[in-house]
C-alpha cells in the first residue's frame, strides 16, 4: 500500500512541477495566457524573471549608420544587427560580449554628452570606437572624399511596438 501512496505523490508532484514549469515559460511573454496567469496567481507563484531591474529589457538600442559620396544625398540608414538569433541563440551565442559592448558604448555616449560639450564629444573614447564601427560597417564603398554619420536610436517594448526615438546622432565626418 505504501508503494501505491508514493507513486501517486511522486506523479502528483511530477504534473504540479510541469504545470508550473510551463506556466513559467508561458508568463515571460506578455500574451492573453501571461494575463490570464497574473489575474490567478494572487500568490505570485509564478516568476517573471526581472532580477537586476523592474524593467529589463524595456528598450531595444538600434545602431544605424549613413554615408554620403560628394555631390549626392545621403545613402539611407543601415542598421547593425546587435543580436542575431538563431535556433542554437539559448545555447550558444558567442555574439553576446560585442553586444554588451555596443550597448555599454552607447551608454557611456550618453554619460559623456551630458557631462562634455557637443565640441568635446567627438572626441571621447565612445564616440570614436563608434564612429570607427560605423566606418568599417560601410567598409570599402566609400570614396576618399565620402562622408559618413552614425545614429543611436531607441524603441520600446516588443519590436515595432512604438515609434524610433533618435537618442543621438553624430556629426558628418570624413572618411579620410
Amino acid at each position: 500500500m505504501d508503494d501505491i501512496a508514493s507513486s501517486v505523490f511522486a506523479v502528483i508532484g511530477i504534473v504540479v512541477f510541469c504545470a508550473w514549469f510551463l506556466l513559467t515559460i508561458a508568463f515571460q511573454k506578455n500574451n492573453g495566457l501571461s494575463r490570464l496567469t497574473r489575474r490567478f496567481d494572487r500568490f505570485t507563484l509564478i516568476p517573471k524573471w526581472s532580477f537586476f531591474t523592474p524593467d529589463p529589457g524595456a528598450s531595444n538600442y538600434h545602431f544605424v549608420y549613413r554615408s554620403r559620396d560628394e555631390g549626392t544625398s545621403f545613402s539611407p540608414w543601415l542598421e547593425l544587427n546587435l543580436s542575431p538569433r538563431g535556433i542554437l541563440y539559448p545555447l550558444w551565442n558567442p555574439r553576446k560580449r560585442y553586444r554588451e559592448g555596443m550597448i555599454e558604448l552607447f551608454q557611456l555616449l550618453a554619460l559623456s554628452r551630458i557631462n562634455c560639450s557637443a565640441e568635446r564629444l567627438q572626441f571621447t573614447s565612445p564616440y570614436i570606437i563608434l564612429l570607427d564601427v560605423a566606418r568599417t560597417r560601410l567598409g570599402g564603398s566609400l570614396s576618399p572624399q565620402a562622408l559618413y554619420q552614425f545614429a543611436l536610436v531607441e524603441t520600446r517594448g516588443p519590436s515595432g511596438a512604438s515609434a524610433p526615438l533618435v537618442r543621438f546622432y553624430s556629426l558628418t565626418h570624413p572618411v579620410s
